[in-house]
């Protein structure tokens, strides 16, 4: 009886689904496939990518023992046609993959059983959706709902995150990760790549992990997506003033074989490449990727500084211009291995090469022409940076219910070569005396590992509970090495002076608890992170070591409440507590003459800042648009910040120091808009106001600012399968806050500084006033779309420059830089995919293949 059954589901299953809308890879043929596509670029409207995942297991309600065999099939809401279907394991379980966006019926019969029906909606929110263990009971009807709603767009909103999806930033195409973030709402780059948001620094993770890679290490055709989270829960990292920044990499899951190729060119000599390719079938899925970005780039900047000793006025005059040739190579390969529908293990490496070739001018001009000086640096810089990931998944029948693992191994070094040769030259600019050489070297290296777990349990029917620990090891180790040359003998000696080495450990061991839930449309959430934080460094050269310092264990608390409305309207309360710890650099107590007229020097009596976060957010949703509204407050305890001071009559010593006060609040507002069908428009206005106090040798240097920055993003869907985008941003003046990150392991101090390139202080300097525009467009062809050409100009009026003013009783000064920023790219991708059900396919009986075919009907590509 059982047989016959089975033949009969499988020939309805395989009738229906000749006449069902069989989900189309964008890669793939197939004349629904190109229908949509024509549909779609005569309308406007993007196709929808098809990467859903379902996935349960059906049980007897009574014995609790699996059913066999049972026919599940995915019905469309609005006529009940069969968009696919499959008949159930012989444990129970079932698995759709390549499921489009958008809202379905799920039915499943069996006979003697009472059939049941199950609301399914595949979302960006929800491409992964475990519907648990189904109870069938004899005779009886079951029915269940699964809501979820979105779409996916260029930039998704929500209150506690927002997710920028790159795929669809054309001006960043052939970039890095800086120029995505450039134009991601709420994010500003400087020209350095420091990053802030809401005028503070992020914490950066790369797939929710710590890394020590650098934004401009990361090719932007490499992400997937930005996830922004301005006031993290306990589940997350405390460290980070405004929150955090993750950058999701792409990881192709779509069942068969595809992938996409990629080339592009630049003006200025910039040249890129790369492709990726998946492949899934059954249990396994194999991913790779590999980037290449080869760019010429330049940069110019002045110095203007006046200093006042004694009554005595000195001046100095700095012009410098560089030119840097890197090139990137970025490589990835992974693997997910899936032991059954609620069990994953993934692994995966990264492998990133880098060299540069640097060339910088530096002419120096004492008291307005009485002595000048020349500097020339040439240095060539390579780096490696090796990340192995291993990640365990495990979900439960329970919906929501989860618990996972992961160990991430970081190892990256460095090595920079160059030299300084300094020229004294007359007051009308002809070498005069003997120039001085001077050759480094620098190795580093960094060793960088966490280890966590995370465990979900829902609690009743609207409590969840979440619990997690973790821990951070990262070691560092840097040589910098100078050697002067003897102008008679030209052979090289050891300078002491300028040369350094040190190591430092640092050690994060945390664990967190998290408890949320809702009564009616009142939800609350509440939580608890603790991080010891354990730091040791030595100088070896030196003899120094520095004793382990514990610090007392951190306590982060936070707290979420949100109450919604009609109209799907909602408002949140939040609040946490947050840490930024000083690094090695800042901690170091020696002096850097790489510049001698530019000094820098540690201070190892830094203290940790400590940022209370206040946020208050309305958010209300409409058909075709979104707006986001928050008001927030951040008071810091002993802020990271830094003062200069002159020494002499053209020298200039920048230090580490706590800030006495530091308060910045403002409003941030966000609103997304589709029109017509075809034009969106994303808009992000931060208005907000920074106070900020420090005290240095009895001396108080306050510094209060307004400002606000605007960006606007727009995206039009133009005739001909055209795509049409501009990106504008105006960041008004404002305070200048130093950058606090770590950075990606550098080898040494000094080991890139040009004579003007200072760390900016906070309590003494004003950031003027830019703007700047990209503008992209984008041309698809070929069937279904699976090429496309991408024109992208950036910074179109060239405006994009830093400048910075500082003003002192002991010294003025007038920095400003600029590097090249106006650049046109064009680049043509290519996307390839082919669905085959028998890839990696094991041995099958007869009878289990006569069943797939008449499941899969026209699933085959």
């Amino acid at each position: 009886m059982k047989q016959w059954y089975v033949l009969l589901a499988a020939a309805l299953l395989g009738h229906a689904s000749l006449h069902a809308q069989i989900p189309i890879m964008p890669a793939t043929g197939g004349k629904q496939g190109a229908a949509a596509g024509a549909r779609g670029g005569a309308n406007g409207q993007r196709q929808m990518p098809q990467i859903g995942h379902v996935y349960g297991k059906l049980v007897d309600a009574d014995t609790k023992k699996p059913i066999g065999y049972a026919a599940v099939a995915l019905l469309k809401l609005r006529d009940s046609s069969v968009v696919t279907g499959m008949l159930t394991k012989e444990n129970g379980e079932f698995n759709f993959e390549n499921l489009p966006f958008g809202t379905f019926n799920m039915r499943i019969t069996f006979m003697g059983y009472g059939s049941i029906y199950k609301k399914v909606a595949i979302s960006p929110q929800t491409m992964d959706q475990d519907l648990g263990n189904l109870k069938m009971r004899p005779d009886s009807k079951l029915l269940g709902t699964v809501e979820v709603t979105g779409q996916k767009s260029a930039f998704t909103m929500g209150i506690d995150k927002k997710v920028f999806n790159v795929d669809r930033n054309l001006v960043s195409v052939g970039g890095t990760a800086q120029d995505v973030l450039k134009n991601v709402p709420a994010v500003n780059v400087d020209i350095d790549g420091n990053v802030t948001v809401r005028n503070a620094s992020p914490t950066i993770f790369v797939d929710g992990k710590p890394s020590t890679l650098t934004l401009d290490q990361i090719p932007a055709d490499a992400i997937e997506s930005v996830e922004l989270i301005t006031n993290p829960s306990a589940r997350y990292d405390a460290e980070g003033m405004s929150g955090i920044l993750n950058i999701v990499l792409k990881k192709n899951r779509r069942a068969g074989i595809n992938g996409m190729v990629t080339a592009g060119i630049g003006t200025g000599d910039k040249y890129n490449g790369g492709g990726n390719i998946n492949v899934r079938q059954g249990k396994v899925n194999v991913f790779a990727n590999y980037m290449v970005n080869a760019n010429r780039n330049w940069g110019d900047g002045t110095t203007d500084r006046t200093n006042y000793l004694n009554g005595d006025t000195s001046f100095l005059h700095q012009q410098s211009n560089s030119r840097s040739t890197p090139t990137f190579q970025f490589g990835r390969v992974g693997l997910d291995y899936y032991l059954d529908n609620r069990n994953t293990i993934s692994v995966s490496q990264n492998i990133v090469d880098g060299n540069f070739k640097n060339y910088e001018d530096l002419r120096s001009t004492f008291n307005k022409g009485d002595s000048l000086s020349n500097r020339i640096n040439n240095n060539k810089f390579g780096f490696r940076n090796y990340t192995t990931a291993l990640d365990f998944k495990h979900t439960f029948a329970e919906p929501n219910r989860e618990l996972s693992a992961s160990v991430n191994y970081n190892y990256s070094t460095n090595n920079r070569n160059g030299d300084f040769n300094t020229q004294p030259l007359t007051p009308d600019g002809l070498p005069t005396g003997q120039a001085a050489l001077q050759n480094n070297h620098s190795d580093g290296k960094t060793t960088f590992i966490t280890a966590q777990t995370d465990y979900t349990d829902p609690i009743g029917k609207n409590g969840k509970l979440e619990l997690g620990l973790k821990t951070t090891l990262r070691n560092y180790s840097s040589i910098y090495n100078v050697y002067d040359q003897d102008s008679i003998t030209k052979g090289y000696t050891f300078n002491d002076l300028l040369s350094n080495d040190y190591k430092y450990k640092e050690q994060i061991y945390a664990g967190y608890v998290n408890y949320s839930g809702t009564v009616g449309n009142f939800g609350y959430q509440g939580g608890l992170r603790v991080e010891q934080y354990v730091y040791s460094g030595e100088i070896p050269s030196e003899g120094m070591k520095f004793k382990p310092t514990k610090a007392t264990p951190g306590f982060f608390p936070s707290i979420y409440l949100s109450q919604k409305f009609k109209n799907d309207q909602e408002l949140q309360l939040n609040y946490s507590r947050r840490v930024t710890r000083p690094n090695f650099f800042q901690l170091i107590p020696y002096r850097d003459y790489t510049d001698p007229l530019n000094q820098r020097e540690g201070n190892p009596n830094l203290k940790p800042e400590y940022t209370n976060s206040l946020e208050f957010s309305y958010a209300k949703n409409w058909k075709n648009s979104n707006f986001l509204g928050s008001i927030y407050y951040r008071n810091t305890n002993n802020l990271l910040s830094t003062i200069s001071v002159p020494l002499g009559k053209d020298t200039l010593l920048t230090t580490f120091v706590n800030a006495d006060k530091n308060n910045s609040y403002g409003a941030e507002l966000t609103g997304k808009k589709t029109f017509f069908g075809i034009w969106d428009v994303t808009a992000n206005v931060n208005l907000y106001r920074t106070e900020i106090s420090v005290t240095q040798d009895k001396e108080v240097f306050k510094n209060s600012n307004f400002s606000w920055n605007a960006k606007l993003n727009s995206e039009t869907k133009l005739p001909a399968n055209f795509t049409l985008q501009i990106s504008g941003n105006y960041q008004a003046p404002t305070i200048a806050l130093p950058n606090n990150s770590a950075g990606g392991g550098g080898g040494g101090r000094g080991g890139g500084g040009g004579g003007f390139m200072m760390v900016p202080t906070s309590a003494q300097g004003t950031i003027k006033g830019f703007s700047s525009m990209d503008i992209g467009l984008k041309k698809d062809f070929l069937k279904n779309k699976t090429a496309s050409l991408t024109l992208a100009l950036s910074d179109v009026f060239n405006t994009r420059q830093y400048e910075l003013n500082q003003v002192a009783p002991a010294f003025s000064q007038d920095y400003i830089r600029k590097r090249e920023s106006r650049i046109l790219r064009l680049t043509f991708a290519y996307r390839f995919g082919k669905f085959d059900a028998q890839i990696f396919k094991r041995k099958n009986t007869k009878a289990e293949r006569e069943n797939m075919q008449n499941i899969q009907g026209e699933q085959s590509f």
